[in-house]
């Protein structure tokens, strides 16, 4: 079997320009190393689409076809399954919010080095391939060698590389796979619930009382019920950058040094471990109310109110508060 180029594409979280782009920059450098470039889908997409990836350099396509709801883990096992079948020399991943998460469960599954944010993709003077990416707050550009590991995975943003289009007709292999339906998803799994849509910024400031929503929070039924309790109690509902990475809160509510400065009086964390981080972005809060079972948690040094239980328990006494 000859070695690839994989890339992994993510009908859930599509973006044409992207995927194309890194199509188009494989090609290239696959003319350098004659490597062949095999895309990875899960889900559904017409064969017109598909077409446009053999438009653009890719050589072979492999594809799930799966009606299910989108599921990280259920995403990543099968695309897991996927690279084990192959000799991949590098695996590029678009990155999007589920591209870098993805990127990240499969550099420790596989225990393989990941590059994030690649800003050019070369080979060097031993022909062997070098990762640029900026560096230092964006002031420098630092070029990253990865030698562990059987191959390398990259995250490639958006608008770095051209796409573009090869002459003449263009054709390849697609491959259709199938897994089980029943196959292992975590306990924990999470589901979008509600896209919430995106507020004034000014909106932000406006919040006199704040719940915001952390990796602690491990269920479905536990995330709607803190966002009905918040309805109910005209609370606003913020995050975590694990909970807004993973789609289930916008960006725009996203609490800590990347993200807002909370302005609001009262925070109410749940789940939240207090990373620095996250609590620098707290800071001007009056006053801090923690709900962790881990009594270790690092937010409990940050906290005016402690309360070291499970999440729901708390949640129902809150909801007796929103029915009174």
């Amino acid at each position: 079997m000859e070695k690839e180029i994989v890339i992994i594409c993510d009908f859930q979280e599509y973006d044409d320009e992207n995927i194309l782009q890194v199509i188009t920059k494989a090609s290239s450098l696959s003319n350098q190393c004659n490597y062949k470039v095999t895309v990875l889908c899960v889900g559904h997409k017409d064969s017109e689409q598909l077409d446009k990836f053999f438009q653009y350099g890719a050589d072979n396509i492999v594809i799930c076809r799966q009606n299910e709801p989108f599921d990280m883990t259920y995403f990543t096992n099968i695309i897991s399954n996927m690279i084990k079948t192959r000799i991949p020399k590098v695996i590029l991943v678009p990155e999007s919010s589920n591209g870098k998460i993805t990127a990240s469960i499969l550099s420790a599954r596989f225990e393989v080095g990941l590059i994030a944010g690649c800003t050019d993709i070369q080979f060097d003077e031993n022909n062997e391939l070098s990762f640029l990416r900026t560096a230092f707050n964006s002031v420098t550009i630092a070029k990253n060698n990865c030698s562990n590991g059987e191959f390398i995975i990259a995250t490639v943003k958006k608008d770095i590389f051209a796409k573009q289009m090869k002459a003449g007709q263009c054709s390849g292999m697609i491959e259709e796979v199938t897994y089980d339906d029943d196959m292992e998803k975590l306990s924990n799994s999470w589901g979008v619930l509600e896209r919430i849509e995106k507020f004034d910024k000014k909106e932000m400031n406006n919040l006199n009382k704040v719940f915001c929503i952390g990796r602690g929070v491990k269920n479905q039924d536990t995330f709607e019920k803190i966002c009905q309790i918040a309805n109910k109690l005209h609370v606003g509902i913020v995050g975590t950058r694990a909970v807004v990475e993973a789609g289930y809160i916008e960006k725009e509510r996203m609490i800590g040094q990347s993200g807002k400065m909370l302005a609001s009086p009262i925070y109410v964390g749940f789940g939240v471990s207090g990373a620095s981080q996250h609590m620098i972005g707290v800071k001007n809060a009056e006053i801090i109310v923690a709900i962790n079972k881990d009594k270790n948690a690092p937010i409990f040094e940050y906290a005016d109110y402690a309360i070291v239980d499970d999440v729901e328990a708390v949640l129902a006494e809150l909801e007796k508060m929103a029915e009174g």
